[in-house]
């Protein structure tokens, strides 16, 4: 399969996207094709598509390396599928480390010279179709909205982990998250240790249930970087409650015991001002609840 022409072309595409010559990677294309930026976005056209690989340049710093694992093509008349392990490893938006592996769909159309361009490239392959493979399931909602409870409903799914945040705070961080300043601080080196272990449980196949606030743009930056890396699905679950029923939910759990984090009204009420609720256009797959 070495020797096929479309996978040279593939290999030469690879190239280009590591030494980020766009110019020359644009010749893998053809004028009408289209990208797959990430699930939910594609670019169409050279021009868009130009742009959106500078963009993920940007975004990996610049750090981004593809290479092609086994390759299957299936050609029909001047059409031909092409199923491909495709590696990616570089450096995250967030600085850390990866090494990861989608299944990715291409269609190449022969022109009429007999050359073979793109004119659908998609990485990510079936993994845009919800439930197919591993996803990466985030949940939103303010304090005692019924994260917890609903992050365990989803971890019931077949070969589903599920991953709490308060359980390792409370093992890592004893004693010392007595404000808001301090759980910033504890939980933003939680998200930067966990990361390469939340990609690798996605690149085994499990699914993962990150009970963990997706509570603004920041933290849900983070998360499309987890699932974008490792070329998975994913749903973004919010939990819309009114400040009143989350307090009451609070004082009844306080009241239960058990949690390892208790909170007063006030510290909700500090703990809230940054609450952000997801925006339509940062294109997460919504899951509402009321």
């Amino acid at each position: 399969m070495s020797s096929s022409p479309i996978r040279q072309r593939v290999e030469a595409a690879d190239s280009a996207i590591n030494r980020e010559d766009f110019d020359q990677l644009m010749d893998f294309y053809t004028d009408d094709a289209t990208l797959v930026v990430r699930p939910g976005l594609n670019a169409s056209g050279k021009a868009q598509i130009s742009k959106a690989f500078v963009a993920i340049a940007e975004h990996f710093r610049h750090s981004l390396a593809v290479r092609q694992g086994e390759m299957h093509i299936v050609q029909g008349g001047d059409i031909a599928l092409v199923l491909a392990q495709t590696q990616l490893s570089g450096v995250s938006a967030e600085g850390a480390p990866f090494d990861s592996e989608r299944h990715a769909t291409y269609v190449f159309r022969q022109t009429a010279d007999g050359d073979w361009r793109c004119c659908i490239d998609n990485s990510y392959g079936t993994s845009l179709i919800v439930g197919s493979g591993p996803m990466l399931i985030l949940v939103c909602g303010k304090a005692g909205a019924g994260k917890s409870t609903l992050a365990r409903q989803l971890a019931g799914r077949p070969k589903t982990v599920l991953l709490v945040e308060d359980d390792w705070l409370a093992s890592l961080y004893p004693g010392d998250i007595a404000g808001v300043s301090d759980y910033a601080r504890c939980a933003g080196r939680l998200r930067e240790a966990l990361s390469a272990h939340i990609l690798a449980l996605l690149g085994a196949g499990l699914s993962v249930v990150l009970d963990f606030p997706a509570n603004t743009p920041e933290t849900r930056r983070w998360s499309r970087g987890l699932f974008e890396q490792a070329g998975v699905g994913h749903e973004l679950h919010y939990l819309d409650v009114t400040d009143e029923e989350c307090k009451r939910r609070l004082r009844a759990r306080h009241a239960a015991g058990g949690h390892p984090f208790t909170l007063d009204d006030a510290q909700f009420d500090a703990i809230t001002r940054h609450f952000v609720p997801p925006a339509d256009e940062e294109g997460f797959r919504l899951v509402r609840h009321g």
